[in-house]
């Protein structure tokens, strides 16, 4: 019972746009209301401007530690990817080692990982509040708002199931009717059964195919991702698609999930439905002239090719937290200089590494004989909407997705991994293994939380340098963390 209490506080507490979204356009602009649980909830739910407060809301709590905002992007499941080099002085590095060790079971990461379930539960019953309730308040909704806000309600939801199962689910392609989680689709504090991973993909892929359908009208498609101020004539809720989940974000969440559930046929494609969208201009490679050549602000993130990202005013936080090197003699986070100069980074043709790298040449900076990570480092211009930007998903995944699943040959992938190496500036690969796509996908994706979970659908060895111990075998132990005890004991 004190774990439903503490998810229906967690409920209540959702700002329902408080607290601004970092735009350009300005606070004034944005939906400034006062915290949820001081707001009667007929009052929230009985205009069209009450439902976008909500939907905003979510959006922004999707911003705390232990969901996007560190846990689940730079932090926890980074390590779990063995992307950082974890020191043995349990004075400067605490409990981090344990999790390097994949001790799940210690009371702190207990903990933590409860956090993280409780806090994404609560936010699917968000979700849920505003979808049980739209349905009856279509007379209130003018131009296509109605579906948008149903739509991207639909898509955070399944979303954050995604995660969920990606996180405390099985090991999919071995174990699909292994029991993983519940799944939540009506606004109740009834605990919901604990369902066969095969159970919740379905429910997973209906919630984002309804959701892309529901956003088929969406501007992103004829606007683009409108990260520029566009004109007095749309609607301050339509600008800034990018930071929210549109149509090209629910497709490429459909690749992402369709080639974790072992559907290749579906995420090759969504993948390219993506990609051909980029072709076309709505999404665009980064310009080389924004992150090589010492430009005075680079733009590290390589903001153009994000498809969603979620907008944290604080997140340079996350540079400060983790990786600032000033932090010394305290723990930070970094790669491993071997791994970084003979695997990731270096090894020639065989790992596909290259100084050259745009990702190395920006994100990298050498201090000393290390190198440190500065892709959340503050721009000079703090206030462009760029500096606000956690990415969640991006055009280069899209393309080593397709390679992954052009066929069972994995080779027969190699054209799109080149593709997107062209836009990195770096030389095309001869050939393509299992290994050197691995290598593609942890230099596209490092500090972004999706290392991990890359590894545990391949059911392959967790790479790490010799220094760090080397690789990680796959076993279940290491990829299935057990359920939170709220879980269990609900």
């Amino acid at each position: 019972m004190r774990e439903m209490k503490i998810m229906r506080r967690n409920i209540l507490y959702v700002l329902a746009a408080s607290v601004c979204l970092i735009l350009t356009t300005g606070c004034s602009e944005w939906l400034d209301v006062k915290p949820y649980d001081k707001i009667a909830e007929d009052d929230l739910l009985s205009t069209e401007e009450g439902y976008m407060k909500l939907l905003n809301g979510i959006y922004i709590e999707l911003n705390r530690d232990m969901l996007y905002g560190g846990a689940l992007s730079v932090e926890m499941v980074e390590i779990m990817g063995g992307a950082y080099v974890i020191g043995s002085d349990n004075a400067v590095w605490g409990n981090y080692r344990d999790l390097s060790e994949y001790k799940y079971g210690s009371d702190y990461w207990r903990a933590r990982l409860n956090e993280t379930w409780n806090k994404a539960y609560s936010l699917i019953l968000n979700c849920n509040l505003l979808l049980e309730n739209i349905e009856g308040s279509r007379h209130l909704f003018t131009e296509d708002n109605f579906n948008v806000i149903k739509g991207e309600a639909l898509a955070l939801r399944a979303m954050l199931h995604f995660d969920m199962l990606r996180l405390f689910g099985p090991v999919f392609s071995r174990n699909s009717s292994q029991q993983s989680i519940p799944y939540y689709k009506a606004y109740s504090m009834e605990p919901q059964p604990i369902r066969p991973a095969v159970e919740i993909a379905e429910l997973i892929w209906h919630d984002l195919m309804e959701a892309r359908i529901l956003l088929s009208q969406d501007p992103v498609r004829t606007d683009g991702m409108m990260m520029d101020d566009v004109g007095s004539g749309t609607s301050v809720f339509m600008k800034y698609r990018s930071l929210r989940l549109n149509y090209y974000a629910v497709t490429a969440l459909l690749a992402r999930s369709a080639l974790y559930f072992g559907n290749k046929e579906s995420a090759l494609r969504y993948a390219l439905e993506v990609i051909e969208a980029a072709k076309n201009g709505v999404i665009s490679f980064v310009d080389k002239s924004l992150v090589t050549g010492s430009p005075d602000d680079p733009d590290r993130i390589f903001s153009s090719e994000v498809i969603f990202a979620l907008s944290h005013s604080q997140r340079n936080s996350l540079f400060k937290d983790y990786y600032d090197p000033s932090r010394i003699p305290n723990f930070v986070f970094r790669m491993d200089n071997e791994m970084m100069s003979n695997m990731i980074y270096g090894g020639g043709m065989t790992t596909g590494g290259s100084l050259d790298d745009y990702r190395y040449r920006v994100n990298w900076v050498a201090t000393g004989a290390n190198r440190y990570f500065y892709k959340y480092s503050d721009m000079v211009d703090t206030g462009n909407i760029r500096n606000t930007m956690i990415p969640m998903i991006r055009l280069g995944e899209m393309y080593l997705i397709a390679a992954e699943a052009k066929s069972e040959d994995i080779s027969a992938g190699l054209s799109y991994v080149n593709t997107l190496r062209s836009y990195r500036g770096v030389n095309p690969l001869s050939a393509l293994t299992r290994e050197n796509l691995q290598y593609e996908y942890i230099r596209e994706l490092y500090g972004e939380g999706q290392i991990f979970f890359m590894y545990k659908r391949m059911f392959s060895p967790i790479l790490r340098s010799s220094q760090a111990g080397g690789p990680v075998e796959p076993e279940d132990k290491v990829f299935v963390i057990p359920l939170p005890d709220s879980e269990i004991e609900n």
